[in-house]
């Protein structure tokens, strides 16, 4: 199911700045306002902390807001490093409208950021561990 929100040019521009030049952390995404368009919410410069990510997150969520995110996860002593896609819909947050405009919006935005190692959802700050990252991006199975 298509929502019909469509997704700015900018999204993608800036990812691929993220993937292929490395100039950001991550990137979050967001739906405007006017329930048109997914836009660019913040990007993170290189170096800012996982908890700098996640408190974004929760102040989304804190204002009844869901988010889509893509975070470069470096983890492991080698360095191994994989893009990573979030949805962020707190439980206990949001209404049950904005968890399937998210929703059903998430394939638009999936579509325009290829080359993206794994997805994941997050409903809340328990999810965001970054033990479950970690373990999401070494898992062989998804």
């Amino acid at each position: 199911m298509s929502s019909g929100i469509k997704v700015k040019d900018e999204c993608k521009a800036t990812y691929e700045e993220m993937k292929s030049g490395h100039k950001h952390s991550y990137v979050i995404f967001k739906i405007d306002k006017d329930m048109k368009n997914i836009v660019v919410d913040c990007v993170g410069s290189l170096g800012e902390s996982y908890d700098s990510f996640c408190e974004k997150l929760i102040e989304a969520g804190n204002n009844a807001e869901g988010r889509y995110a893509v975070i470069d996860c470096e983890y492991a002593k080698a360095k191994t490093s994989k893009l990573v896609f979030m949805m962020w819909l707190p439980d206990n947050q949001l209404g049950i409208k904005q968890k399937m405009i998210y929703s059903s919006s998430k394939k638009a935005l999936r579509e325009k950021l290829q080359g993206i190692g794994k997805e994941m959802q997050c409903n809340d700050t328990d999810d965001l561990a970054w033990s479950n990252l970690v373990e999401k991006c070494q898992s062989k199975y998804d």
